[in-house]
């Protein structure tokens, strides 16, 4: 729908109409490739920015001086406070500021767009968190390929992440639109728009608006989507700019009435106590599908080690091989090495990824999550074959109990997260397969936030508890099997007071 596109020859942009109440869409202009590229390209040069300057600023306090020049008293307190936040900065820079800025970021601002559900609203945090968690898959191989193919090719310019959030980018044109609507039209009316605007931005903010500010704003909708349809059905081509700043200022309007109230302490409790068991209850034959496989992976490694002990070398490296010939673990002395804190981190993050690797790359119609789950069973049962071999088995037990229960469990849970959108695009029902695709990722991220927060714990516990061996292995096992069992509850919602009963909480 474009209803008041341009004369210049020039293809319309493509938009958006979103149905209202009124029985007047409102019509939502999406942006193309080029503005997509420059808010991203703007954002790029931002947080790259912003990493470095952290970084510079963190040598000159950490360490006295610009050179990064770590000695080995330095490099954890390096590590933990320069290194870290700066590449927490640059990657979760979208994940952060999107949900803050109300789906925009300071190069979506700048370039004049905005994210916005397909309903014309503002995003939830879950569908901009789940925009953001498929870059992942659109920004490979390199150079965010996969998500410029979507872009370039879709009817609506949507990447990946978009199609799974069900999110638009749309341009904010009301702002454009008003000096060119305020130079060649009626200024009186301009300036009683301009005012709605306004009225319909404190009522956005839910900050200084009342009642009367409320039902101002329905109002002055009911009369905009009047002017609208008017200034359709006649499709004059005079004051066109007044009528775009009228359809820009309609699209406004729209999302102030119909954004829902937030609670967010509410829709917190009312995810972990119902939305994630619930997700959980719908994905428990992925789930079982996915475990089975794991371990079937497992002994089949197992298996291939103890038959052809050769075959060793395509799951281990040659510093790991020679370091159990010679009757020791690779994880012996690794507090000697690294502090227990770096290794937490690094552990944290190289599960989280794996993890959602495992979720996102359901999007191949669940095959790249079975590979992943797949070959992750095959390396754990290799390992545990080849230091078998050698007797040293109950060690790599001991340091693994701990904290693997959880940490295995987490990843299966991840894969029957990505296998439950495999077969929603594979089998999508009454649905189209995009609906379905978006369902089930909405679905499945609940789960993975509560992997998240299992997987930090992990962390801790992998970091501080498995490689030091003054525990000995009744508090591993302890340990192991106690998480292991707050999962279950965590994951069940009983640690919020599911098991009490009483209707879903709403959010």
């Amino acid at each position: 729908m474009n209803t008041f596109a341009g004369t210049s020859g020039l293809a319309a942009p493509p938009a958006l109409a979103v149905p209202s109440a009124t029985g007047v869409d409102a019509s939502i202009v999406l942006a193309g490739p080029g503005a997509r590229a420059m808010a991203f390209m703007i954002d790029w040069l931002l947080r790259t920015a912003l990493s470095m300057v952290y970084m510079l600023l963190a040598s000159r306090v950490l360490l006295g001086n610009f050179s990064f020049a770590v000695g080995p008293d330095e490099s954890t307190l390096w590590f933990l406070a320069g290194v870290v936040p700066a590449a927490a900065i640059y990657f979760l820079y979208h994940v952060v500021v999107e949900p803050l800025m109300s789906g925009r970021t300071p190069g979506k601002r700048m370039s004049g767009l905005r994210v916005l559900s397909i309903e014309g609203q503002v995003p939830t945090t879950s569908s901009l968190v789940i925009r953001n968690v498929f870059r992942l898959i659109d920004s490979m191989p390199v150079g965010y390929v996969v998500g410029l193919m979507f872009v370039l090719f879709s009817k609506r310019h949507l990447r990946l992440g978009d199609i799974a959030a069900g999110t638009v980018l749309a341009v904010d044109r009301a702002p454009f639109l008003e000096k060119l609507a305020r130079d060649g039209g009626d200024a009186q009316r301009h300036a009683a728009w301009h005012a709605v605007r306004q009225r319909a931005a404190s009522l956005r903010r839910r900050a200084d608006s009342n009642v009367d500010d409320a039902l101002a704003v329905v109002d002055e909708y009911r009369r905009a989507a009047h002017l609208i349809n008017a200034a359709r059905q006649s499709r004059a081509p005079d004051d066109r700019a007044s009528a775009e700043y009228l359809e820009a200022t309609y699209a406004d309007l729209h999302d102030a009435i119909h954004r829902p109230a937030r609670r967010g302490w509410q829709v917190v409790l009312a995810l972990f106590r119902d939305r994630v068991p619930a997700a959980m209850s719908a994905m428990r034959l992925h789930l079982l599908a996915v475990t089975l496989l794991f371990i079937a992976s497992g002994i089949t490694g197992a298996w291939l080690i103890f038959t052809y002990p050769d075959l060793i070398s395509l799951f281990a490296g040659p510093t790991l091989i020679a370091t159990v010939e010679r009757g020791e673990l690779w994880t012996e002395g690794m507090l000697n090495v690294a502090p227990a804190v770096v290794h937490s981190v690094d552990i944290l993050t190289n599960n989280i990824v794996v993890s959602f690797f495992a979720f996102t790359l359901g999007l191949f119609f669940g095959i790249g999550t079975l590979y992943i789950i797949g070959l992750n069973g095959l390396n754990l049962g290799a390992l545990f074959a080849f230091v078998g071999q050698h007797g040293l088995a109950g060690g790599l037990f001991d340091f693994v109990i701990a904290h693997g229960c959880v940490e295995l469990s987490c990843i299966c849970i991840a894969g029957a997260a990505g296998a439950y959108i495999g077969e929603a695009l594979a089998r999508p029902g009454r649905r189209t397969r995009a609906e379905a695709f978006r369902a089930a990722a909405a679905e499945s991220l609940r789960v993975m936030g509560a992997v998240t927060l299992l997987l930090f714990i992990c962390g801790f516990i992998e970091g501080y508890v498995s490689p030091d061996p003054e525990v000995p292995r009744w508090a591993r096992v302890t340990i192991g099997v106690g998480f292991w069992l707050f999962m279950i509850s965590f994951l069940r919602g009983y640690v919020f007071g599911r098991s009490r009963g009483g209707p879903p909480i709403l959010s």
